[in-house]
């Protein structure tokens, strides 16, 4: 007799489920708050203006919330796993290309 992935798991799968969703919001919030947390660091190592940085914060959460009801429609067309791994992908990327900014 063949045990099945569900079978093998001592907790039941929606737990590990629930678990990677409550990873990956945390991480891209993390990931998406860390300016705001960084604003002096970021003045004194670039000189940039709070303002500035402020703006690019800002620009941040209108193209978060913008993006809504685009990625509702994506997960339509291909899929929530399909859409999140996408979403994450560049996510990674974008965070990766933000190391290499040296200009407002």
């Amino acid at each position: 007799m063949r045990k099945t992935l569900a079978r093998a798991l001592p907790v039941h799968y929606a737990w590990i489920v629930a678990a990677v969703i409550f990873v990956t919001l945390l991480a891209g919030v993390g990931i998406r708050a860390t300016p705001s947390v960084l604003i002096d660091p970021l003045v004194k190592a670039f000189g940039w203006s709070r303002t500035v940085i402020s703006f690019a914060i800002s620009v941040n959460i209108v193209l978060f919330g913008l993006m809504g009801p685009f990625a509702a429609a994506l997960m339509q067309r291909i899929g929530i796993r399909r859409t999140v791994l996408l979403a994450l992908a560049v996510l990674a990327v974008s965070v990766a290309a933000s190391t290499l900014m040296t200009q407002p």
